[in-house]
């Protein structure tokens, strides 16, 4: 090297502390920039020096920041934060593998829960339409609504997919609402009055 070219930074020590394991991405670019610089020269390795100290910053306040305790992070953090760190801690019993933060399934895990509810809805839609009555009439509200069913399978699949949870979702609350509405039958030792 001459004397103009500047001085790389020693990832060694960082990858020994475990740079990877706190953000595989950021280190991934880290050790791409590096090489990058290294093949350099001029101006343009200047800049990518520039670059590589600034991704080096940032790993390293990822680092310190996953370092720290849970308490003193949340009392660094805004309200918010704070508010959804509490509201975290209470609502969820156990920490899932399945989960990536607050509440939140991984992608994959939603998609199938997608997938999954479509062909429960197609299922139940197929099962119906077989269910019809045999000889209703054309105006018949059964039929109606099975013929609706069957056409918005049919053209708009995803459309139907969100109609059907908003329908399960207004018979949840009619049955929640039916059961407030039924009287408590009074125990038979209530009746006798002495």
């Amino acid at each position: 090297m001459n004397e103009t070219t500047p001085e790389l930074p020693d990832l060694d020590a960082l990858r020994a502390s475990g740079a990877a394991r706190v953000d595989a991405v950021g280190w991934h670019y880290i050790e791409t920039l590096a090489k990058r610089t290294r093949e350099q020269s001029g101006p343009a390795q200047l800049k990518l020096v520039v670059k590589l100290q600034e991704a080096l910053v940032r790993l390293e306040t990822r680092m310190s920041a996953a370092t720290e305790p849970p308490a003193k992070q949340v009392a660094t953090s805004s309200p918010l934060a704070t508010l959804l760190h509490d509201m975290g801690s209470k609502n969820t019993p156990q920490a899932s593998s399945t989960t990536t933060g607050w509440g939140h399934e991984s992608p994959r895990i939603q998609q199938f829960r997608k997938q999954l509810s479509q062909i429960s809805v197609q299922k139940q839609v197929t099962q119906a339409i077989a269910q019809a009555p045999q000889n209703a009439g054309p105006i018949n509200s059964h039929m109606l609504v099975l013929r609706s069913l069957g056409l918005m399978r049919n053209i708009s699949p995803e459309y139907l997919n969100r109609f059907m949870a908003h329908v399960d979702t207004l018979l949840c609350l009619d049955e929640a609402g039916k059961a407030k509405l039924t009287p408590k039958k009074a125990s038979p030792a209530a009746k006798i009055r002495p």
